[in-house]
């Protein structure tokens, strides 16, 4: 067996294949996604006990931290760090636009489409026993887009009605009065809900899953096994495959790298 690296190619015993990996996600993409997790962490963990403040136990939270005021600058902290993330990506977003000439389904493969429907619906029956396979997923299934889009709708709640109830004072007199206990209801609610998704929902489908367990790596090392990409997105691996029978070459990180919606995430991907 050959692999193909840059122009060389290498000799690999047979038994090396199962040990080929691809990239999953860029480096600058991780660095995204480790952004968005310690902002996340912190705030929970600082949000919660003024959530629950019946909870005398979280309480020691604060006591930890120095205090309320030290757990509020904290919290502020980790508040602009995730905008700062999420304006990046947007920016992000825009480069991949351009750079794949306004073709919106190619720069950002995230979106939605019909399949995706399609899939879930396989999906559900699957688990309800009536058909024997699960459907053949692409670079992305309905539920990592499901996942994706989860923060884009959370985002903005938690930003917008964060910002007044940091600022009262001035949105108070811009605002009708209503504007601040219901941005505390946003506030609250949205950070519970986004807390039970990534508990209930992210870490079981990416970490839990008797699949994953006890923990997917490619968020710190941004590759994806071969098993694992034919297992889980067999389509984007059958792409990568012809792409490399084309090439007279076997599918490999490079060709990761090169495919249309292939496995390069930092040229073509979100």
């Amino acid at each position: 067996m050959t692999e193909m690296t840059g122009n060389t190619a290498i000799a690999r015993p047979a038994h090396e294949a199962a040990e080929r990996s691809f990239v999953r996600l860029s480096r600058f993409q991780r660095g995204q996604h480790l952004a968005m997790l310690v902002s996340f962490l912190v705030l929970a963990i600082t949000g919660i006990p003024m959530r629950f403040p019946q909870v005398h136990w979280l309480g020691g939270i604060y006591a930890a931290v120095g205090g309320l005021p030290v757990a509020r600058a904290i919290h502020r902290v980790a508040a602009l760090v995730m905008i700062a993330d999420g304006a990046v990506h947007l920016v992000y977003l825009g480069a991949l636009l351009v750079r794949r000439r306004f073709r919106l389904w190619e720069a950002w493969p995230m979106l939605p489409t019909w399949k995706d429907a399609q899939d879930w619906w396989a999906t559900s029956l699957y688990y309800f026993g009536i058909r024997r396979e699960l459907p053949a997923y692409d670079r992305f299934n309905f539920r990592e887009k499901f996942d994706y889009f989860a923060v884009f709708w959370g985002l903005p709640v938690m930003m917008i009605s964060g910002l007044i109830l940091w600022f009262p004072v001035f949105f108070g007199n811009h605002l009708p009065d209503i504007a601040i206990p219901m941005a505390y209801i946003a506030h609250s609610d949205e950070a519970i809900l986004a807390i039970s998704a990534i508990v209930v929902w992210h870490f079981y489908n990416v970490h839990y899953n008797p699949d994953k367990f006890p923990m997917s790596w490619v968020w710190i090392t941004g590759r994806i096994s071969e098993e694992e990409i034919r297992r889980e997105h067999p389509l984007e691996y059958e792409r990568l495959r012809k792409v490399a029978a084309d090439r007279d070459a076997t599918p490999t990180e490079a060709d990761a790298s090169t495919a249309p919606g292939g496995a390069a995430a930092d040229r073509r991907t979100i």
